[in-house]
């Protein structure tokens, strides 16, 4: 314990607490409570005046001497004699203990895909002992998405992870960001952004595995369609390419001009249809295809989007085309999972979003606390595979599944 006397003195009207000879003295000066350190709009000291020379300033009034000045002088003096004050920057929670450091995961939509994604980012947020907000735009909007954002470096966030909604809209959001506290995109990367990684599917390559679905179901080719949520994301531009890069027999390395309307090997693309994230679109674009195809018995719809298969069934069901037309989707919607297992869809393409969740925060928690054992790839993506499901391996991986969530 420590005993500081705290002497009153007045000068032209102003009464002042201070220490007795500040500058000789070795005694361990402290600040005065937040309560008592106050200045009047007519007095030559600003409150931050104040704070900025606790050692020589304590209260300062334009009043005559009052009976409430020497209490607080008096006061001051015993409470100096209390247990020493924390050190600086020490932010005790509750117990005594310091609080979690606070992360943040904001999905591009509210598909049941990311409730996989969450369910991996609790574990690593318990593991961790991390504070973690869970987000998603409900309407998949970019303006939504940067508004969560925003709310959360009010909230004093202090790394957030997230899948891009559109990255070329974004950019400057996203470096005001990553300037400020630690950002890493999951599954949407945002490229040309300051993120400090990519966490998730090599699209390109997960698109090509579609496509080999795709030349599976149709040897002899056909006619396709493409549907997804927005083009915008990269996600969905890549696995597009990959589809078509395939099905044309050629590779690419990144993205290149592949329009609609055009054959690509032995494969029509009848177009490549979004919904805005609505899944009543979803399934209107497909049954769209249906009626203006008809007669066709060589037709392919292929979902680039977790709902998107689960949408082609039931306007394929609705159709009473099931088996004839070739259905191929992505993710591991239970739907599509079922599907797969009744023969209706043809396979799918799964990511491991319980893996985007856990690894992202694990990494968020160690940007934190020791950001010097990051170590991050010279390109900045940290690729986590993806794996091709069909009938033959659906039931083991359901199984799996089930565990992680705890079902």
């Amino acid at each position: 314990m420590s005993a500081t006397l705290w002497v009153p003195f007045w000068v032209g009207g102003y009464h002042f607490l201070c220490p007795p000879w500040p500058w000789l003295s070795k005694w361990p000066f402290q600040k005065l409570p937040e309560e008592l350190t106050y200045s009047l709009a007519s007095s030559p000291f600003s409150r931050t005046q104040l704070s900025d020379f606790p050692h020589l300033f304590g209260v300062i009034m334009r009043t005559p001497t009052s009976f409430a000045f020497w209490i607080s002088a008096i006061s001051l003096t015993l409470a100096g004699c209390g247990p020493e004050q924390k050190k600086q920057g020490e932010k005790p929670g509750a117990g005594g203990k310091a609080p979690k450091p606070k992360v943040a995961f904001v999905s591009n939509n509210p598909a049941e895909f990311w409730t996989i994604c969450e369910a991996g980012a609790r574990k690593a947020a318990e593991e961790e002992d991390v504070d973690l907000q869970f987000k998603r735009p409900q309407d998949g909007t970019a303006a939504t998405q940067i508004q969560i954002i925003e709310d959360l470096l009010v909230n004093k966030t202090q790394a957030i992870s997230v899948s891009v909604i559109s990255p070329d809209n974004q950019i400057d959001f996203l470096d005001g960001v990553a300037a400020r506290i630690p950002l890493l995109c999951v599954d949407n990367d945002a490229s040309k952004s300051k993120r400090r990684a990519y966490l998730g599917t090599a699209n390109i390559k997960a698109g090509r595995s579609v496509g080999e679905l795709i030349k599976k179901a149709l040897p002899n080719g056909g006619k396709i369609a493409l549907f997804v949520g927005q083009l915008d994301p990269v996600n969905a531009r890549e696995r597009r390419q990959g589809v078509l890069d395939v099905l044309e027999g050629v590779e690419s390395k990144g993205l290149r001009e592949s329009p609609d309307g055009k054959k690509y090997g032995a494969y029509q693309l009848l177009g490549t249809f979004t919904d805005n994230v609505d899944k009543n679109k979803a399934k209107d674009n497909a049954a769209d295809v249906l009626t203006k195809n008809q007669g066709a018995m060589d037709l392919g719809l292929v979902g680039l989007w977790a709902y998107n298969a689960p949408a082609i069934l039931s306007a394929v069901t609705d159709a009473n085309r099931v088996g004839k037309v070739k259905i191929v989707g992505f993710d591991e919607d239970n739907e599509t999972l079922e599907g797969i297992k009744t023969g209706a869809i043809e396979g799918t393409i799964v990511q491991n979003p319980y893996e985007f969740g856990f690894q992202s925060v694990k990494m968020m928690a160690d940007l934190i606390r020791k950001p010097e054992s990051v170590k991050i790839p010279a390109d900045g993506i940290m690729d986590i595979p993806h794996k091709v499901l069909t009938k033959d391996n659906v039931q083991a991986f359901q199984t799996e599944l089930k565990k992680l969530l705890g079902k």
